[in-house]
Parts: structure tokens; sequence; C-alpha cells
């Protein structure tokens, strides 16, 4: 008997994961070709049979039939290589499982008030198939969304982009969507694979609704005389997220808080507006105050949302009503200047020199059932009566005294009434020893801009007199000459607050204002400020308001162009007298004759300083410019220095050459031709050309032969003694 072998290669074959083929008799019948009398014993080799993982496939070793004995994943394995041996063939084939993929689910978040085609999150599905096959080409598509109305999302079946279609994201409505979502491969096939994923969109906040008060308006009110308390509490209203900068509220004072009175503070916990009292009030000068209140956000509001608002910031109106409170004496003024005198003709001791009576705070009228002592004394200059309030002199006044403080001596004078608790106040005394109060105090502005929407000015005095004849000062409202109705808010010691109640229309209004030093001093004229209304822009400047009448010149800008016209006829004028001087200065020197030497005694000037110098001094050093003209009875030579680049003035009675003239005479010919001397054979004016003898032997004259040839001859004529 002869063995024989065969092998037999069989096809891939395919196999579903994730499927129970266990309860299957076989998935492969490898079928022999051979005569069926012959028995034939089959057995596997490979992977998922002796090799891991172990036993996943058996094989019936009288049949052939090869059965799974578990579930398969293709992503652990994908591809299983078993051999099956028999005794006459050996053949391999392959185990391919195909994919079943799925979608996970996603949170995704989103801001409200998207524009549309807003790309929000995109979903990418897995699948191990093929890549070259159809078997992972997906497709995608939204299965549902809830809440189902508006349809709000839409999804790129290639991409997997889902995105926003609509613009109707609010999250005050509606802040979560859920979207079922599934991938289809073989292309989106109707026998194609799926799988699903959930996709949770949350809408996030963006400041899309403005802030507003609870109420249209308010009203408190406070005591005099206190500060640093709370006054009231108002509260904002917001759709937006609570606890977020788009729902976190800022309160302001638009208008009525020019004296820095009031400041708004916010509470994180409610979101409500803290109004706090800085300053205190007294009753006597402010009764009633109206402040205007806006509330904003901490961020801006977003821009899609703000053209659904006006331009404008609302403003609540806030009215706060000062309460009068009981007070004691008080001494009016504060401090109280007297003036005296250190020679003793002019002080006498044991006399009053003043009376410093305390007044009632709530009537303003003198305080009574009250009592005065002395609280302060240095050097015990004064005495006061306990009754009346009268101050005398102890000792004369003593300027050259330690206790003065920039010639004033300072005493503390107080009052206390008779009632049980007694209240008490307490005034100074400044004696100025030899100063006064000769100065009131003035304006340092009478003219004022103010805006339509705007109530309240700020006027400033001041005085030439020291303290206690200065600041601080009291401003009050004269109604003679005084357009509209005013009152007056004291801001500090030397400026008040000139504020109006009365809508006003563009225009000029004049205010009058009496302003007093703390001694009641007050200038003799009135003093009136100007306030001129207009409207303002955004940045709160006036814009200019043009007139229709005739355009015209005042005398004054006559007078400028009458003015201007005369500089220009006199700058021509000149212009015309310079020319008019250069072209006779320059005739003179080409029309002078030159066969004579000039007369010495027209030309020179007597100075008559011999041996005393100069008395004047040069405009130009000597060392940058130096002019010598050497007088011969027989020639007349000039040297020429650099001068400087700065022009030369013209002085009338001397020569000057210009440039044209001065090359003529100095450079040499440029072609030879015939020289003409039309004075040889002439006698001399001057005599004898013998005037050469005087010359020394120092004088060095060899430099003429440098000047050309038309100069040659009358240098042989100057050195013809020394030549010979």
């Amino acid at each position: 008997l002869q063995r024989q072998k065969r092998e037999w290669i069989i096809p891939p074959v395919n196999i579903p994961e994730n499927e129970d083929y266990t309860h299957k008799d076989y998935i492969i019948n490898v079928l022999q070709d051979e005569p069926q009398h012959r028995k034939v014993l089959y057995s596997i080799h490979g992977n998922g049979v002796d090799q891991d993982p172990l036993n996943v496939f058996i094989v019936n070793p009288y049949t052939g039939f090869i059965k799974v004995t578990d579930t398969l994943d293709r992503e652990k394995i994908a591809m299983y290589n078993v051999i099956q041996y028999f005794e006459i063939m050996v053949f391999t084939m392959f185990i391919l499982i195909s994919f079943l993929f799925s979608l996970q689910g996603l949170q995704k978040t989103q801001t409200g008030k998207s524009w549309r085609r807003t790309p929000v999150v995109r979903m990418t599905a897995t699948d191990d198939d093929d890549p070259a096959t159809d078997h992972t080409k997906i497709k995608y598509s939204i299965v549902s969304q809830s809440p189902p109305e508006p349809q709000i999302f839409s999804m790129n079946e290639t991409t997997g982009m889902i995105s926003v279609i609509k613009p109707y994201l609010d999250r005050e409505q509606q802040s979560t969507y859920t979207l079922i979502v599934k991938g289809t491969d073989m292309d989106g096939k109707e026998n194609g694979n799926t799988g699903t994923g959930t996709v949770h969109i949350t809408v996030l906040d963006v400041n899309d609704h403005l802030p507003k008060l609870e109420k249209d308006e308010y009203s408190g009110s406070v005591d005099e005389n206190t500060e640093n308390v709370e006054v009231m509490r108002i509260k904002a209203l917001d759709e937006d997220l609570e606890f977020s900068d788009n729902w976190m509220a800022e309160y302001d004072i638009v208008s009525g808080n020019e004296g820095g009175y009031f400041s708004f503070t916010t509470d994180t916990e409610t979101n409500e507006g803290i109004l706090m009292l800085n300053k205190a009030l007294d009753y006597e000068v402010i009764q009633n105050l109206e402040l205007s209140v806006a509330v904003r956000n901490k961020v801006v509001i977003h821009s899609r949302a703000a053209a659904s608002f006006s331009s404008g910031t609302k403003t609540y109106p806030l009215k706060i009503h000062v309460k009068n409170q009981p007070e004691g004496p008080r001494f009016i003024p504060k401090v109280k200047a007297v003036s005296i005198s250190e020679e003793t003709k002019k002080v006498k001791l044991k006399s009053v020199i003043t009376k410093y009576l305390a007044v009632n705070s709530d009537t303003g009228m003198t305080a009574e059932r009250v009592r005065y002592a002395k609280a302060f004394d240095p050097d015990n200059w004064l005495s006061i009566d306990e009754n009346t309030a009268e101050i005398k002199l102890n000792k004369l006044p003593d300027r050259e005294s330690k206790f003065l403080v920039n010639g004033t001596y300072y005493a503390k004078v107080m009052v206390m009434t008779n009632d049980l608790p007694a209240k008490s106040a307490t005034g100074t005394i400044a004696l100025q020893v030899e100063d006064s109060n000769d100065h009131c105090p003035v304006l340092t502005s009478t003219s004022q801009v103010l805006c339509t929407e705007s109530t309240a000015v700020f006027v400033t005095a001041e005085d030439e007199d020291a303290d206690p004849n200065g600041p601080p000062f009291e401003f009050e409202i004269i109604p003679e000459g005084t357009k509209g109705t005013w009152i007056v808010e004291p801001l500090n010691d030397t400026t008040a607050i000139l504020r109006t109640h009365d809508n006003l229309w563009p225009g000029s209004y004049e205010v009058a204002v009496e302003v007093k030093d703390q001694q009641g001093l007050s200038c003799p004229d009135k003093q009136v400020v100007k306030i001129d209304v207009c409207t303002c822009n955004e940045q709160k400047t006036c814009e200019a308001t043009r007139k229709t009448t005739g355009a015209g010149l005042g005398f004054a800008a006559m007078g400028l162009l009458i003015l201007g016209f005369l500089m220009l006829l006199l700058k021509v004028y000149v212009i015309i007298f310079k020319k008019a001087q250069l072209q006779y200065y320059s005739n003179s020197i080409l029309n002078s004759p030159m066969d004579r030497p000039f007369d010495t005694k027209e030309h020179l000037i007597a100075y008559h300083t011999e041996g005393q110098g100069e008395d004047k001094v040069p405009l130009l050093l000597p060392e940058i410019l130096k002019l010598s003209v050497t007088i011969l009875r027989c020639v007349f030579l000039t040297q020429e220095i650099p001068l400087l680049s700065a022009p030369l003035e013209i002085v009338p009675g001397r020569f000057y050459f210009g440039k044209e003239e001065w090359d003529f005479m100095s450079k040499p010919d440029t072609e030879p031709e015939a020289l003409v001397f039309n004075f040889e054979g002439r006698e001399s004016p001057v005599g004898s050309v013998g005037c050469c003898s005087f010359i020394e032997g120092d004088d060095d004259l060899e430099f003429l032969n440098d000047l050309g040839p038309k100069f040659k001859t009358l240098a042989e004529i100057c050195t013809s003694k020394e030549s010979k």
C-alpha cells in the first residue's frame, strides 16, 4: 500500500463577528475527492486551535467538519489561519470576521445667540473593516432631537459635523438639547451596518438681557450729621444666568451727587445695590436731594442683543430727604478773627475786644441757657464772661511771642448747655496782631458751560487774606439779577455747587452770588456767574451752534486788515530802497575815475582819538574779516581776506565790489590781448612817483607780481627805486 498526500487551498471564509455559532454543527465542511471506501482522519493546526487562543475551532476527525466553540470578536483577532491535515490532503483556509461599529455618547456646549451654520461638534465613527472597501465608508444622520421643536441642528452626512441651522438658541427658554445620531457603513445603503450615539448639547449663557430695577422710582431719608451708614437697598432683576458676570449688577449715580455724599456697592450674594452715605449732611443747608441712578452688568451687552435695546441708558429717580435732628449750640464762624495792635496806646487791658456768642443749630438764633468758658489759652491772654461771652485781654499783645503762629494767637472757647446731659461746642478765637481782613473773596471764574441734561455747575472763590480771614467761604444766591431758580450746595472750603431743578433750554443764564469769608466779609460789588447752557454730544462737550446772522467785520478786524496792508507797503518800500542803494554803490565803483588816486582828504576819516583806542566795537571780528587798504601816492592797492558767510551790511561812504567787478580786476586774462594804458604820458595829479621812496625794506611788494599783466607795469614803477 502506497500512501498519497494532497493539499487543497480553500478560499477565505467570512464569518460575522459577535454571533453565536456554538449551536451549529459546523461552519466549514471540507470534502475530499478520494473514494469513500478509504478511511481518512482529519486534524487541524494553527490560530484558535493549538495556538492562542486555544480550542476556538475543533474538527471532527472522521467527517472533517470544523466547529466554532466561542463568539468571535474581530477587534481581538481579525483573521485565523487554520491548517487541516488528513491522511491524503492538506489544505489552508482563512477565516475573516466582519465589523459592526457603534458611536459613543458625547457632551458638548454651545453659546447662546449663535449665528446660522455655526459648527457645534464633529462626530467620528470607526470601522475596522478593510479601508479599501465600502465597509468603512460611513454616512451620518440625526435620528432625533430632544426637545423636537424647533429643529435647531443639522448633520453633514459625509463629515459628521453638527451645526446650528436656525439662530433660535436661547438659554433662558431651553438650556440643553439631546441628539441621537446614526452612522451607516456601505456608504449608507440599507444593507449596511449601523451604529448610534448620543450627543448632549448645553447652551452657554451670554449677556443678552439688560438688568432693570424692581421699581421705577425710589425714595429714602437720612439723618443730618451722620456719615458712613447704609441708607437703603435696591434690587436689580436680570434673566441671565445667576451669579455670572452676565447677571451681576453694578449701580451708578448719574447725577445729583456732585457733592460726593453718596456711593453704591453691590451685594454679591443678593445682587442688591447698597446706597451708602459717605459725608454728613446739614439740614440747615440741604433738606432734599434728587439722585439719578443707572444699573448695568459687569460685562457689556451681547452685540446681537444690543440692537433690540435703545441706545440710551435708563435712569431711575431716587429722592433723599434729610431729617433734622436736635442739635446743641455751635459757634458761627468756627474761627473768629480779632485784629489788635501791639502798641500800648491803642490797647487797653480789661476792655472788651469782642463777643463770641454761640447760636442754636436748629433755629439759627443766639443760644439760650448756656455757659461759656475757656477751653485752651496757652499764654493766658484772654478772659471770657460766663454769661455774655464777652472776651477781654489779660495781657498786652506781643508780636514776638513764641505762642504766635504766623502772627496769630489762637485760643479756644467752649459753650455748654444747662441741660442734662449737657451739649457742648467749641470755637476758636484768632487774635491777629497787626494784620486785618482787608480782602474779600472773589470768584476765580465767572463763566461756566452746562449741558442741557445736567443740573449743576461748580464755582470757586479765593481770598488773599490768611486764616482766619480766608476760607472756608459761605456762598449765597442773590435773587436780584439771577435768571431761573438755583440753590447752593457746599462742596469744600473754597468751592460750592450751583444747582437748578428747572429744565433749562439752551441759552445764557446769569446767577448772582455773594461769597463771604470766615468773618462774614464779602465784596461790595455783586458777583455774577454767566452760565451758557447748550446741547452736548456723547463726550459731554458743548456742540457749537451756528448763528444765521449776516456776516460782517468789526472794527478790530478792519484795523487788522489795514495794519497788514500798511506792513505790506512798508516791506515793498524797504525792498525798493535797498535795491536802489545797492545800485547806487555799484555805479559809484564802476563810474569812479581810475587814472588817479583817490583824494585822501575826502576819504580819510578823522577820529581824533589817537592814544585812546576805538570808541566803537566792529560788527565783525578782525580775525575773521580783515579788509586792509594801503594808499600810496602812486597806486591804490587792495588785499582780499576770506569773508564770513553772513551778508555784510552796506555802510554809506564806503566802496564795495560786486563779484563780477572783483573777478574782472583780480583774475588773470584768459586770452592774450593788447593792453591799453590811456594814462601814459599824463602828468600825475599828485606829483612825482618818488613817493615810493618811503617804503622800508620790510614792506614786501612781491605780491604785485601775482596780480597779472595788468598791474605788472604799475609794480615796476613802484619798485623801480629798489630795482636800481
